[in-house]
């Protein structure tokens, strides 16, 4: 089951984030996203791959990667398909797709700090001053329009406790999808449209997490969604006195 756009609605320009890192508090990330596109220009076929350093220290929290572009909101409707991929069913009643029906990705930025000296991820926002990203990064002002995602913690699926320990300990995973919306007005109702399919044709991001020694105690939980971005883990952060 996938979802799919059936009636076009209209417009909106918005920026897309490709990449979210989160450091734990005391400790840092490094890791890669690798983006690959496909492009057929003037008969020939293209394959760009790209790969984008990720790193973030200190309880900081960084934008691996980010785009501007024109976004097509459609109706949403599920449909039925053979095979054994993954399924992506609708969340909502509208989805966007990047077009129409498929268009360039826009201006890229990337690479700057979103939040700094994080103990806890959480009450962040649910959106960014895109205009500020826009001017910092030196794009063009096709992402005047924020994007909507939560990278809030909320709940743990798992910790790392280095309390009494001599030696640091790390972590490795692959990036999970997170849910990524564009804001559009539909009959005089505001929505947070579910982003879908990517607008690339693929990307893997890889995080890697170093926690000092006897340095604490971090709950982390993953922000797994529907569709869009890709981001690591968000932490919870308890020193060892507690």
């Amino acid at each position: 089951m996938i979802c799919v756009g059936e009636t076009r609605l209209g417009n909106v320009t918005a920026w897309f984030p490709y990449a979210f890192a989160a450091s734990p508090y005391g400790g840092s990330e490094s890791g890669e996203l690798r983006i690959w596109t496909n492009y057929t220009v003037g008969g020939s076929y293209l394959n760009i791959t790209s790969g984008i350093p990720t790193k973030a220290t200190e309880g900081n929290m960084s934008l691996g990667q980010a785009s501007g572009g024109n976004w097509t909101v459609y109706t949403a409707s599920n449909r039925s398909v053979s095979g054994s991929g993954r399924s992506y069913p609708c969340t909502g009643l509208l989805l966007a797709t990047l077009g129409p029906p498929s268009g360039p990705a826009g201006d890229s930025f990337g690479g700057g700090t979103v939040a700094t000296g994080l103990q806890n991820d959480t009450d962040l926002p649910f959106e960014f001053n895109a205009s500020a990203h826009c001017e910092s990064f030196g794009a063009a002002p096709t992402c005047a329009v924020s994007s909507v995602f939560d990278l809030n913690f909320t709940h743990g699926s798992g910790n790392v406790d280095t309390c009494g320990q001599a030696r640091p300990s790390s972590m490795n995973l692959t990036g999970q999808p997170m849910e990524v919306g564009v804001p559009f007005v539909w009959k005089g109702t505001s929505y947070s449209v579910p982003v879908g399919p990517s607008p690339v044709s693929g990307m893997t991001a890889w995080f890697n997490y170093t926690f000092p020694a006897n340095g604490g105690m971090w709950e982390y939980q993953d922000l797994p969604g529907y569709a869009g971005g890709t981001s690591g883990l968000v932490f919870s952060y308890t020193d060892c006195s507690a």
